[in-house]
Parts: C-alpha cells; sequence; structure tokens
C-alpha cells in the first residue's frame, strides 16, 4: 500500500495490521469497568511547559513534555512521558458514527518506546477555548520550510483532561498511530466528554491545511482481543 501525505510519498505495509485506529466507539458495545479503592487508577499530571511547533505539511505538531511533574501513569504500573501534541479535523475517532469537527491528541513515551495516546474531542461553541488561545495566534507564522516557532509556558489547566483521567471519564483501548508509520501496540485513552473551541478557532486552523482536513479514515475492529474497548466510570 502506498500512503501519501502532502508533498511526500511513503511506503507502508499495513496489510497484516490488524489493531489500526481511527476506530469508531459505540458506547452501547464497551466492557464497563466501574472502579473500586482495591483497583489502580490510571493518573495523569500535567505541568506547564515550552511548545515547539513543526509544521507538517498536512498537519503541525508541538513538541511538549511539560515539567518534572508530568506523567501518565497506567493502571499496570508503566510510566509514559509526554513527547508532542497534534491536531486533527475532523476527529479521527468517531462516537458512533458521529465525527467531532476537531480533535488533539497527546502523545506518550515510556522509557521502553512503548506509546500512548490521550484523544480529546472538540465542539464548536460560543466560547474560545482558554487552551487553544495560548498558541493559535502563531499559526500562520508556521511554514513547512519555515524555522520552527516556540511558544513559552502551555499549560492544559483549562481542558481540565487530567480531572477527567484521574475520575475515570474515559474509553480505552489497544490500536495504532494515525500518521505513518501506522505504529501499533499504542494505548489509547479517549476523553468522553467534548471540549468547547470558537467557530473562528476552528476555521483558523482549516485555512493552514491543504485540503482543509488531515483526518485518517475510520479502521475495522478486526482484533477483538487487542481493541477491546473499556468504558470507565469512578
Amino acid at each position: 500500500m502506498v500512503i501519501t501525505t502532502g508533498f511526500r510519498c511513503h511506503h507502508y505495509y499495513i496489510n497484516n495490521m490488524t489493531q489500526q485506529s481511527p476506530i469508531d466507539i459505540d458506547p452501547h458495545a464497551v466492557k464497563e469497568i466501574i472502579m473500586d479503592d482495591y483497583s489502580g487508577h490510571i493518573d495523569l499530571t500535567l505541568g506547564t511547559g515550552p511548545g515547539r511547533f513543526e509544521h507538517g505539511y498536512t498537519n503541525f505538531k508541538v513538541n511538549w513534555s511539560g515539567d518534572a511533574t508530568t506523567v501518565l501513569k497506567l493502571r499496570d504500573g508503566r510510566e509514559f512521558r509526554p513527547i508532542q501534541f497534534h491536531f486533527h479535523t475532523p476527529s479521527e475517532h468517531t462516537l458512533q458514527g458521529h465525527h467531532f469537527p476537531f480533535c488533539m491528541h497527546l502523545v506518550h513515551q515510556s522509557t521502553d518506546g512503548n506509546l500512548a495516546v490521550v484523544g480529546v474531542f472538540f465542539q464548536v461553541g460560543h466560547d474560545e477555548s482558554p487552551f487553544l488561545k495560548q498558541f493559535w495566534n502563531v499559526l500562520p507564522e508556521l511554514d513547512p520550510h519555515g524555522v520552527d516557532v516556540t511558544v513559552d509556558n502551555i499549560s492544559f489547566d483549562d481542558l481540565y483532561i487530567a480531572s477527567a483521567i484521574t475520575d475515570e471519564a474515559f474509553y480505552r483501548y489497544q490500536g495504532s498511530l494515525t500518521t505513518p508509520p501506522y505504529t501499533e501496540h499504542v494505548e489509547w485513552i479517549l476523553v468522553k466528554d467534548p471540549r468547547t473551541m470558537s467557530k473562528a478557532q476552528l476555521q483558523h486552523f482549516i485555512d493552514i491545511l491543504p485540503g482543509g482536513s488531515n483526518a485518517r479514515e475510520l479502521q475495522p475492529i478486526q482484533d477483538a482481543a487487542g481493541q477491546l474497548l473499556f468504558c470507565c466510570d469512578a
């Protein structure tokens, strides 16, 4: 299979991969876990740190690692540190077939190279997203052939995703990266409730994308054992 991304062409062999993302989430078909005092919880702590913006033709990513307190801890004790976040429009995962207009993926990596991604849906409303407002003004400065842009002191406090993870308000499954090389065995944690952004903020992002969209198509759930969805509630 030949995958084309922007102005570059790459060859990736994904025919034998069975845990590909994104997928559609059916809340009525997932396994629900009710947490108690004897079960390990997933914990996410997000500090503040600078973000270095890189344009990637069909997207841009923000290299961000927070500060010394920033860590994602899974129930099995594994720890992951954030390495970057990026955005897609429309959302790549769907909820009962519904695409949200926008999503963010916060990518984490463990010391042994394993990956975990926290996904956040966005809906359009009257209010701007204070989180996006911290750096949205630099988007016009990004150039695939230009110099990277750095924004100091990016904080996730206004997204309240750390509290959503702590409160177990998420879906979880094992899938893949949604961009080349589509690496599998990625732990996905999708925050249930969408955050809000303004129509102008969404359009600002669309305007910098060739074609105005950068979402990968939905993938079939082929491996029930590997992609079993969990809906977690405290």
